[in-house]
């Protein structure tokens, strides 16, 4: 409880010298939007129309649409031994007055955990990592009071950020009240640390030694990682359960050529199959979609499918055997899963889904947030 009583009394003194209308309870919980990692993708690229084909199938063979990808359990092939994942929850605190000046305020608590899967199949934390955010818009201050708030959060547990100050995933939100943009702002913190993270975990990977990062490499502290990585593809395979629902995809060329809505494309992925892997970034990404359950038990045809992204720092093509491997290893990956304890069931990978899970039981919870986060 330290971190929270220390950032108490940093609220506490602040609040000699502005005026605050608190949020009712204290802290109001930020409800996260359902399609933040589709904002987020769009944030990343600006990409919409993809018709270059990213895998180069052995002896010359012609790339299909469709690849069936049986599951390849864990005790067949262990590739995926590390998985990343991140969190947050974030509150608003209430709005901070100065003459004709205000700006909301907001405490957030960001995580990243890193999980290591043994050959038994048990897990252990390998990385984990919890900050703490006061979050203020610095416009909306005089100078003397931003740094006032700056010098009560030194050498404390919180952070202060200008909810403000542009970011890739904030400018998504550009045209959203402040209190949304903090949203935005506490998301891209998550995956500054998740970034942290994973550079902390690619010496140990190799090409028999794999992590599994949920959400996209688009990201560009991940994605600059990575391509430093070497002229090798990185043992780094990203997995997003949500992803853009706007692409169009062209398959084949001159005449005969094929066009594809993301609906049309996953319409027709049949289950343990995947798609082709078509290119993004300039070369830098190649990106396919796995379906890891049959249609029939779930309820809409986008379901049950993840978005799956390699880095290509060599900007070549990815060998298909590689691709129908990582495929195959990720479609035995689907159980067991949280089902009716996560509107997302359909598409988690359980090691994810208890990464994410520890990260959320390093959180404090909602009751004790809303006790000790007063301004009195």
């Amino acid at each position: 409880m330290e971190p929270l009583r220390q950032i108490r009394e940093i609220l506490k003194a602040w609040r000699e010298r502005v005026e605050v209308l608190p949020a009712a309870g204290g802290a109001l919980e930020d409800m996260l939007h359902p399609d933040a990692e589709e904002q987020e993708e769009r944030a990343f690229t600006d990409e919409r129309i993809f018709d270059t084909i990213w895998e180069r199938a052995e002896g010359g063979e012609r790339v299909s649409l469709y690849r069936p990808t049986p599951p390849i359990a864990r005790t067949q092939t262990h590739l995926f031994r590390y998985f990343l994942d991140g969190s947050l929850r974030s509150y608003f605190l209430g709005t901070a007055l100065e003459g004709d000046r205000n700006t909301p305020v907001h405490y957030a608590q960001i995580g990243a955990c890193v999980l290591f899967r043994r050959d038994d199949g048990t897990v252990q934390r390998e990385q984990l990592e919890v900050r703490h955010l006061l979050l203020a818009n610095k416009n909306g201050l005089s100078e003397e009071a931003w740094l006032s708030l700056e010098r009560l959060c030194q050498n404390t547990p919180a952070v202060l950020e200008d909810l403000a100050a542009p970011d890739v995933i904030s400018r998504a939100y550009a045209d959203a009240d402040l209190r949304v943009r903090a949203g935005g702002k506490t998301r891209y913190k998550m995956r500054e640390l998740e970034a942290e993270l994973m550079r902390k975990i690619l010496p140990k990977l190799s090409g028999d030694c794999w992590l599994i990062a949920d959400g996209s490499l688009m990201f560009q502290p991940i994605l600059q990682s990575l391509t430093e990585f070497g002229e090798t593809i990185p043992p780094v395979l990203g997995v997003s359960k949500n992803f853009r629902k706007d692409p169009q995809f062209v398959f084949g060329r001159g005449p005969r050529a094929e066009r594809f809505s993301i609906y049309s494309l996953l319409a027709n992925l049949e289950h343990e199959h995947r798609t082709a892997v078509f290119s993004a970034c300039d070369g830098q990404v190649a990106f396919w979609y796995v379906r890891l359950r049959p249609q029939g038990a779930v309820d809409y045809p986008l379901m049950g499918v993840v978005k799956c992204e390699l880095v290509t720092p060599n900007r070549e093509p990815i060998p298909t055997e590689l691709v129908d491997l990582l495929s195959s290893a990720l479609v035995a990956e689907r159980n067991v899963t949280p089902h009716g304890r996560d509107r997302r069931w359909h598409a988690h990978l359980y090691p994810i889904y208890l990464a994410e899970q520890a990260i959320r039981n390093a959180f404090y919870s909602r009751e004790v947030v809303q006790q000790l986060m007063r301004w009195r």
